[in-house]
């Protein structure tokens, strides 16, 4: 039997923020569960506590229990965009792909640029073999012979993903992020794909911008998230 649920405690460590994703929760046992949940994540360490639900029968939405209440904080949002009629991106940006070699330098930049952003993930050895196996395309956005960024492409499904884009905070302000959406979209294209989607939280307001004004119509919710705080 599913358990009742998950516990995420992989980005405790850098960012003190411990997920708790319920699977199977009786309405009725609801704030139950959730406590159980936060006494686990605080026992670990985690001083900001997020939870989301995947059970239907048992949706979240903001309220009080005793000791904690529930914020929504975000929802995590399907976009899709035809590959059709691309306009072009600015030459002084390209796409550098992944080596093996240069693995430890796309981690570095990419845990850097990603460090600050909901629900982001600390890569590590794993995710770079992800990124280096067939299914994927990733690499640099190099512009004027310097990594300013990088790309995530998940080629598994019907329907591609662009699974990241990310310019570091150094070289913000030059429009270099609409530069490598159009870019890694461009690439999408000359695979033979028509379409592309991508996941976004609504909270991201520089990323759900840019997407919106590139093109992206919103398709789906995937999660909403809340924050879990503490009250007396």
């Amino acid at each position: 039997m599913e358990p009742a649920y998950e516990l995420v405690t992989r980005e405790i460590a850098a960012k003190g923020v411990g997920y708790l994703l319920l699977r199977r929760c009786a309405p009725q046992a609801l704030g139950e569960t959730l406590a159980r949940g936060r006494e686990e994540l605080l026992a670990a360490g985690a001083s900001e506590l997020c939870v989301t639900s995947t059970d239907p029968a048992c949706p979240l939405e903001e309220g009080r229990w005793d000791g904690f209440r529930l914020i929504q904080a975000r929802e995590m949002l399907w976009m899709e965009r035809p590959l059709a009629e691309l306009p072009l991106p600015p030459a002084a940006l390209t796409l550098e792909p992944l080596t093996r070699a240069r693995g430890g330098a796309w981690l570095a930049l990419h845990n850097a640029c990603f460090f600050d952003l909901p629900n982001s993930a600390t890569y590590g050895p794993r995710e770079l073999e992800e990124a280096l196996d067939g299914a994927h395309r990733c690499g640099f956005a190099v512009s004027d012979g310097v990594a300013v960024g990088l790309y995530e492409l998940n080629l598994a499904e019907a329907v591609p993903e662009i699974e990241g884009i990310a310019i570091h905070r150094d070289f913000q302000g030059k429009g270099l992020g609409r530069a490598l959406l159009l870019a890694v979209m461009g690439e999408l294209a000359a695979l033979g794909r028509s379409r592309c989607r991508l996941l976004v939280a609504t909270d991201n307001r520089q990323a759900f911008s840019l997407y919106r004004n590139a093109g992206f119509k919103a398709a789906a919710v995937k999660s909403r998230w809340f924050q879990m705080v503490a009250e007396p």
